[in-house]
């Protein structure tokens, strides 16, 4: 089943399109704690399409695939994004190699059960194929982390920034999801937790920083391993551009007033930012 009253939208938004368009919200509401006796996990897709296929790749990741998927138990949400190649310097090295990022949202005991229901979603066609998706061993890199604890957001309550209905010169800031992998040091694993929620207290209190989560890699016996690194922050930022907002975190990294975690490998970490370019969707919106 399609999303159809998204889907002109969505088409018109990722196929080929090369504007910035970091207009939705990301993720869903909320702490996003898992209910009583099952996990909250993220499954990340880092993907490119088949060189000259863009517009099918995408019409089939935001109309098809997204839908196929999340009406499986399990799989409460999903949301699409693209690379942001223009910030400089570069947060990292690492990281740039795949232009769309795919979050799923899994909830469950174990994470194998979600995503054993994928597999055998799609090796019987439940789950359609996409044409312009590279299946390719090696071409995406994917990967589960477990939720460490729930979502937190600014020490000053504020939220996302909405203008004023009468200011009609003013547009609304746009929204960007910070990935931030990285490893500890060798036996350092305790220390990089402890300066990791220290660091989440210190940036949520910059300006254009609005929330951020923290994920460990989760175990997914008979799967293969990913090549991300173990731990994971997903961090929610509002700013004209993706470069205003890095720019805010280098600025307090310098002056001492956000942290840095320095039990944190920065010769493997990846921080890239990336701009939404689809909602985030349930089952909900196929059921209503």
């Amino acid at each position: 089943m399609r999303l159809v009253w998204k889907s002109a939208l969505l088409v018109g938004i990722v196929a080929g399109a090369t504007a910035a368009v970091a207009q939705w919200s990301i993720g869903a509401p909320g702490k996003r704690e898992a209910p009583a006796g099952k996990h909250r996990y993220v499954y990340l897709v880092f993907a490119n399409p088949i060189p000259g296929r863009e517009a099918e790749f995408n019409e089939w990741y935001s109309n098809v695939h997204m839908g196929d998927l999340v009406q499986l138990p399990g799989w409460t949400g999903a949301q699409r994004f693209r690379l942001i190649t223009s910030v400089l310097p570069p947060p990292s090295a690492a990281g740039y190699k795949h232009g769309y990022l795919m979050i799923w949202d899994l909830e469950a005991s174990d994470a194998s059960a979600p995503l054993s229901m994928s597999t055998a979603a799609i090796a019987g066609g439940k789950s359609r194929l996409g044409v312009g998706f590279n299946y390719n061993p090696g071409a995406g890199s994917s990967g589960t982390w477990a939720a460490m604890g729930p979502r937190l957001t600014r020490p000053d309550g504020k939220g996302p920034t909405l203008t004023d209905p009468a200011d009609n010169n003013m547009p609304r800031l746009n929204r960007y999801l910070l990935l931030e992998l990285s490893n500890a040091l060798p036996g350092r694993d305790a220390d990089f937790d402890r300066s990791a929620e220290e660091r989440m207290q210190s940036v949520l209190a910059l300006p254009g920083w609005l929330a951020a989560q923290r994920f460990r890699m989760a175990d997914t016996p008979g799967r293969a391993p990913s090549d991300k690194p173990r731990y994971l922050t997903m961090w929610e930022t509002e700013g004209a551009s993706a470069q205003i907002i890095n720019s805010t975190l280098n600025k307090a990294l310098e002056n001492g007033t956000a942290k840095r975690n320095t039990a944190a490998d920065e010769k493997t970490a990846e921080m890239v930012y990336w701009e939404p370019i689809t909602p985030h969707i349930t089952k909900d919106d196929f059921e209503r």
